[in-house]
Parts: structure tokens; C-alpha cells; sequence
């Protein structure tokens, strides 16, 4: 919906810019206009389209301001820059799972455990191996499949983050050191193409920047050009990032298998046991 707004304020920006009026000016009064909300919530002040009007707004050549506007308006980012369906399937089955998890652990921990702790103590015979073990180290095991869940959930809101287009995500640590290059590449390239009519922060000299000048040169469409490259980049963005949370979620949910089979283990030794003891 952010990019939905951007949209409507560059095409009313490209008509209804008065003369002399400084682009800034004329971008706060079209997004002040009751008819902006029907487009969607405020634009964050953290994101990527609050970035690009603000510099906008702040170009000394009006005529490069207004030559901007008028390709953002032919872009239609607003259904190329959603978050995709499936994407946010994988998260929601991520947490299904986490969810799923700490209710076993809970219930086992919390009312199976004792019955039997104190139907042996009772019977004044010896905790069997598995069940003492479990006593043992059932923290240390939950605290670390903790912290990986944590991680992954940790992974996944950083995604999402990626799809709002918000400032600096780029720069941080989940960013840099856990996501897949695929991700990071993609995501890159999503900025330069999209910062493309304002300049580029790190300059003319990559392939992006210097193909699409190549295109303006030769007089082709530049707004054509870019949602050409938007849409292969977005696609390439999703299907990593889809991939990623799959392999996270499969990884978790053998964490899952794996410690249900050794609470199921802990808790059956027990019943045989008794069994002969009665």
C-alpha cells in the first residue's frame, strides 16, 4: 500500500505541479490532500518511498525533479513491490510450528514429568536412564533449539522488512552475515534500479546505472526498462527468500521430530518399567 500512495503522489505531482512551486512544497500539499488516504496509509518516514520524494524534493534542478516524477508515475510499483502470498505462508508455517513445539514441551515438561518422578519415588524404584537424562538435560536442549528458532524468526522479520523497503535494513547484521547472497543481490539491485531517476548514492559506474543511461540515451522508455528489471529482481527476491524460510522451517521441524521421539523414548521407558514393578 506504501508504494501505492508514492505512485498517486508522483502522477498528481506530474499535472498539478503549480509554477515556481519549490517540487517539495508541491509533494507535501498533494500528500496532505484527503483524496492521498484512499491510497493507503502514511508513507513511514523510514522507508524507501519517503526517501525518494524527500530527495526529490530537494533537487536543485526542478527540471530533473520533474523528469523523475514522471517516470515513477509510469512505474506501477505498487503491485510489483508487494509481499508475496507464498512468502508469507512459510513465515505463518514457521511459527505454526514453534507454536506446536513449546505446547509439547510445556505439557511434557509440566505434567508428565512429575506423574512419573513421583509415581517412582512412590514405588521407591530407581528413575530408568532416559527419563533422568531428559531430567538433566532438557534445558540445555530447549534453550538451544531456542535460540535457533529465535534466529530464524529473527531471519524472517528481517525479510519482511526487506519487502516494506525499509531504510538500512541493508546495513545490518542479519543482512549482511545470515541471509542468502541471492537475497542480498537481489535486494541490491532493487535499489539501484529504483534510485535510478533521483542518482545513484554509489555513483554512475554499475551495470544497472550504465544500462539504463544506455536506454535513456538512445531514447527508449526508461520507465519500461526499469519495471522490466523490478520484475525480475522482485521474482528472484522471493523465490531466495521463499527457499530460505523452507530450509529454515525443515531444519526446525526435524528439531521438533527429533525431540518429540526423545520425549516420546523418556516417557515409555517409564510405563514398561512400572509395568514389571507392579
Amino acid at each position: 500500500m506504501t508504494w501505492a500512495r508514492f505512485g498517486y503522489i508522483c502522477r498528481k505531482a506530474s499535472v498539478d505541479c503549480w509554477e515556481r512551486e519549490p517540487l517539495s512544497d508541491c509533494l507535501k500539499r498533494i500528500e496532505a490532500e484527503p483524496a492521498c488516504a484512499l491510497y493507503g496509509a502514511g508513507i513511514p518516514a523510514d522507508s524507501w518511498p519517503r526517501k525518494v520524494l524527500d530527495k526529490i524534493g530537494h533537487m536543485n534542478d526542478r527540471a530533473s525533479g520533474l523528469s523523475a516524477i514522471q517516470t515513477y508515475r509510469n512505474l506501477d510499483l505498487g503491485q510489483q513491490l508487494e509481499e508475496p502470498l507464498k512468502f508469507r505462508r512459510v513465515v505463518a508455517y514457521l511459527g505454526y510450528v514453534i507454536f506446536i513445539f513449546y505446547g509439547v514441551v510445556g505439557l511434557y515438561q509440566l505434567r508428565i514429568t512429575p506423574a512419573f518422578l513421583q509415581v517412582f519415588d512412590s514405588l521407591e524404584v530407581q528413575i530408568p536412564l532416559h527419563l533422568l537424562m531428559y531430567q538433566q538435560y532438557w534445558g540445555y536442549l530447549i534453550v538451544g533449539i531456542s535460540v535457533f528458532m529465535l534466529l530464524a524468526l529473527l531471519i524472517g522479520h528481517e525479510m519482511r522488512k526487506l519487502f516494506r523497503f525499509c531504510v538500512g535494513v541493508e546495513r545490518g547484521f542479519v543482512f549482511k552475515y545470515l541471509l542468502f547472497r541471492s537475497i542480498k543481490q537481489s535486494y541490491l539491485r532493487l535499489l539501484q534500479i529504483i534510485q535510478f531517476p533521483i542518482g545513484q548514492e554509489r555513483g554512475a559506474h554499475d551495470p544497472i546505472s550504465d544500462h539504463l543511461t544506455a536506454v535513456r540515451d538512445s531514447g527508449m522508455d526508461v520507465s519500461e526498462e526499469m519495471r522490466a528489471l523490478i520484475n525480475v529482481e522482485v521474482q528472484s527476491l522471493a523465490v531466495s527468500c521463499e527457499q530460505q524460510m523452507k530450509l529454515l522451517s525443515a531444519l526446525i521441524a526435524l528439531m521438533v521430530v527429533a525431540t518429540v521421539f526423545f520425549f516420546l523414548v523418556s516417557a515409555y521407558s517409564p510405563i514398561f518399567i512400572l509395568g514389571d514393578a507392579i
